[in-house]
């Protein structure tokens, strides 16, 4: 009877919006069918509902026990589940039942909400049900887990980062989970910052692509297909600008460091079709960015003509009151975060804020038209999602659930991740037929290859691990035999266990492969204070050097640590990153030679914690004290990663040594293979303005591709430059191109990249 009703209702409000907009229109426009069905319901809500609308809460809110109660299995709080769900018909709902769900079980919790927000609420309007489903769709039991974004990132391969999306929104929707609170779109500058791990770098333009990737692997089908997921990127803006590394810390962005690397990845998905961004938790120059209109209403909404959900991140409207100390209560932050452009507010704990929205709007403090700005954005964002028809999914309908071809999917980007940082005299890799003593924190453990984010949110629990993935340790033994090989864990996170066991056992072997990792950790808790490797897991290292026998160092962690005093103690040093769940087995056959490591770098791994900087700095910031400029001491510069062939660079050309505005610049240059193994390689394409106004960056990555080539094999890249990528924003913070000197740089090693120089005229 209900749905009559609101059909009747319908057709009464599409007749009246109808002859309103006739006035409106022209006849060059068209109101879309969803943007009509928007207006009719919009016009039905009241003031209230319309609230509820702009309400994200957390499903532990609607259980029975406190909020962070472990809860083994949902029980809904009948009282609180009415009051939320069907009183207030919020308008979004988020987190876990406090254990990983199966996608049943995630069917059956999203059947009784859907089916209580449509059948029992005046206007039957859906739930949107967003999920943080960050390396695959890792809240769901049983899913792949694909690396984190930062080994994402260290592929250089889109193709694989689109394909780990269309997998994660698959298994995601398998569980009728349609909204993702990703891809994390980030520009990382201090890797002190834990979720360095989460971003996809430092570099904008590398950035920009990889978030690209996963937006079309997420939505390129349509999101009325049911295996898409709408995107939601995080986190706006300057959030891995902390000014001194940690989590939620204060951020000092020049408008013109905003505009040139903060803004690209943002600008680039909203272009094409982002359809949510979620507001950094930080402040940048004091402004909390939750109630920051010029960042909001002008830049996001105005300038890049967003026109998707805005929403809060966990708590930070009310963090304005408790952080920020920029708002004396809840009522004042709310109006400050819905008239700065915020358009969902995520209050995890309770319903209040729908009271005060509308207080709020009835006093005239906050527009109507900003409510109802807010409400339409949500509501077209859940007729795209298709959820008026169809709000829950059948898990029975996803037959690739955790398929062979989705961990066949997760193990191919685990392997290209990986990067080789040092291999000397090509001691790897290793043969399959001598001992080795495989020792460290992270190399009996699936839960520090996942890393934070994986069935619970740091996690930590072993109780959610799936026993037929392969430790470090385990594929190992699988590659070379138990009897080959030897464990003791020798130390902890921060602790010493067994070292001197460790150093007694490794007199009896070949090789010597140590692990060392981070704890799994997000947010505040990835918060540390030091960049150095923690010493007891350098100590290790330090104790087994004096046997003078082959160390292989392999690094589980999704930022740089410190490996000043140890890199020279070691021969090899294979960087894992957080590679999921296949990461054992990929670190394995990297180091065993079935993989071919192809991974490089997208940070800069410094030497020092006193000398952080992106391989994009400013002249001035490398002056040494000699007054010299050497003053850059990476560990590793970005973009660098070996391989175990050799790639040869030859015959770069460039179209024209004098281009004028508008004009192409067309680059070629051959890559040869010219080892006795096939590979892959990535070919970096740099520009150096070598003469600008405001200081030129030392150099910026404009392009990029990731080839395969048999040895012997020699293949010829073409890549287009346009006037835009010549940009830089200028004094006046505008993209500007000055006249002069630029040059081209290509290669696959940072160190030794071809050279060709033009002049620009405008």
């Amino acid at each position: 009877m209900k749905q009559l009703f609101l059909s009747i209702l319908l057709v009464i409000s599409l007749i009246i919006v109808g002859c309103k907009s006739q006035n409106k229109l022209t006849n060059t426009t068209q109101t879309s069918s969803i943007d009509q069905k928007v207006d009719s319901i919009l016009a039905l809500m009241t003031l209230k509902e319309k609230a509820g609308q702009m309400l994200n809460i957390g499903l532990p809110a609607v259980l029975t026990g406190d909020y962070w109660d472990s809860r083994e299995s949902t029980v809904y709080n009948s009282e609180k589940f009415k009051q939320l769900i069907i009183d207030y018909a919020v308008g979004s709902i988020h987190n876990t039942p406090g254990y990983p769900a199966e996608k049943e079980g995630w069917y059956e919790i999203l059947k009784k909400i859907q089916d209580s927000a449509m059948q029992k609420t005046r206007l039957g309007i859906p739930v949107l049900y967003g999920i943080d489903n960050i390396h695959g769709a890792n809240y769901v039991n049983g899913s792949v887990m694909f690396p984190h974004q930062i080994a994402m990132a260290a592929t250089w391969n889109t193709e694989l980062t689109k394909i780990s999306a269309e997998i994660t929104s698959y298994e995601s929707r398998a569980a009728s989970l349609p909204w993702n609170f990703n891809p994390n779109a980030d520009v990382a500058l201090n890797p002190l910052w834990g979720r360095i791990g989460e971003s996809f770098g430092e570099d904008p333009y590398l950035i920009s692509e990889m978030t690209l990737a996963y937006l079309q692997g997420s939505q390129e089908k349509g999101l009325q297909d049911s295996t898409s997921t709408a995107v939601c990127l995080k986190h706006f803006i300057g959030y891995g600008a902390g000014k001194n590394g940690k989590d939620r810390a204060n951020a000092l962005i020049p408008e013109n460091s905003l505009r040139q690397y903060f803004l690209p990845p943002f600008e680039k998905a909203i272009q094409n079709g982002a359809k949510g961004v979620m507001i950094s938790s930080n402040a940048v120059n004091g402004i909390p960015c939750h109630i920051n209109s010029y960042y909001i209403n002008d830049i996001l909404k105005g300038e890049l003509g967003f026109k998707g959900v805005v929403i809060s991140d966990f708590s930070d409207v009310e963090f304005l009151i408790t952080a920020h100390l920029s708002a004396k209560d809840k009522r004042e932050a709310t109006k400050m975060a819905v008239n700065a452009g915020l358009d969902m507010i995520m209050n995890p704990y309770d319903a209040d804020i729908v009271e005060i929205i509308v207080d709020l709007a009835e006093k005239g403090e906050i527009p109507l038209s900003r409510i109802n700005d807010a409400v339409t954005r949500i509501l077209r964002l859940k007729y795209e999602l298709n959820l008026f028809k169809v709000p829950y999914n059948n898990p029975k309908g996803y037959t690739k659930f955790a398929s062979q071809e989705h961990i066949n999917a997760n193990y191919k980007a685990a392997s290209e991740a990986i990067t080789l940082l040092k291999n000397n005299n090509n001691i790897l890799p290793l043969p399959s037929t001598k001992k080795v003593l495989v020792t460290g924190y992270s190399a009996n453990s699936i839960n520090i290859l996942n890393g934070a984010w994986s069935r619970s949110f740091l996690g930590r629990d072993t109780i959610y691990n799936d026993p037929s993935k392969l430790t470090i340790l385990d594929a190992v033994k699988k590659q070379v035999g138990e009897a080959n090989v030897k464990f003791v864990e020798g130390t902890d996170y921060l602790e010493d266990i067994n070292s001197d066991k460790a150093v007694e056992m490794a007199k009896n072997v070949d090789y010597i492969l140590v692990c060392v990792g981070e704890i799994p950790a997000s947010e505040k808790p990835s918060d540390i204070n030091e960049l150095d490797l923690p010493q007891i897991q350098q100590d290790l290292i330090k104790k087994l050097s004096v046997l003078k026998k082959p160390i292989i160092l392999v690094m589980v962690q999704g930022r740089p640590r410190i490996i000043r005093e140890i890199e020279p103690l070691v021969e090899a040093i294979v960087m894992a990153y957080l590679p999921g769940d296949e990461g054992g087995r990929a670190v394995s056959d990297v180091i065993f030679g079935k993989v071919n490591p192809s991974g490089k770098l997208p940070y800069t791994y410094p030497k020092y914690s006193g000398n952080i900087l992106p391989y994009y700095y400013k002249r001035p910031d490398i002056r040494d004290i000699n007054w010299g400029y050497d003053g850059f001491y990476p560990q590793f510069e970005f973009g660098f990663g070996l391989s175990y062939t050799t790639f040869e660079y030859s015959n770069l050309i460039i179209s024209s040594e004098n281009i004028k505005a508008s004009e192409e610049l067309k680059i070629s240059v051959n890559i040869k293979n010219t080892g006795n193994k096939k590979g892959k390689e990535v070919v970096e394409v740099f520009l150096k303005d070598l003469v600008a106004t405001l200081s030129p960056d030392s150099k910026k990555l404009v392009r990029f591709e990731k080839i395969e080539l048999n040895p012997g094999e020699t293949k010829t890249l073409n890549f287009v430059l346009h006037s835009k990528d010549l940009a830089n924003i200028g004094v006046h913070n505008k993209w500007i191109i000055e006249d002069g000197e630029f040059e081209i740089q290509v290669g696959g090693n940072p160190q030794n990249l071809l050279k060709k120089g033009f002049y620009y005229q405008e």
